[in-house]
């Protein structure tokens, strides 16, 4: 998975100097019922190019995780999509998800 990650970033290297770099903290706390779940922490480093799309990734609390998408507005519309994927040392196997959101909004 760590190549496959390598691979994007180094295929993208002509377009890093057109990319807007940032940091990133996430914290999550899942919660089932009343109870909450062990809270997970992301500091991710990542860049947001010029054509809207985005790569990003770090550590996280109990190993690491990548994410990569893009978010585009087309007058009413605007289409989202995301990969996420996460490598836990207390998980055997790494998680992966994919997400997609088509939003349409009326009025201006």
């Amino acid at each position: 998975m760590q190549r496959f990650i390598f691979f994007l970033i180094i295929s993208g290297s002509s377009f890093l100097s057109k990319a807007n770099p940032y940091i990133e903290i996430k914290n999550s706390i899942p919660f089932i019922g009343k109870y909450s779940q062990s809270t997970v922490t992301h500091t991710r480093l990542g860049y947001k190019f010029d054509n809207n799309m985005y790569i990003e990734g770090g550590p996280m609390s109990h190993g690491k995780s990548y994410e990569a998408g893009y978010k585009f507005k087309k007058g009413n519309w605007t289409f989202k999509g995301k990969w996420e994927g996460s490598d836990s040392s207390q998980r055997e196997k790494f998680r992966s998800k994919l997400e997609t959101e088509i939003r349409y909004t009326f009025g201006e």
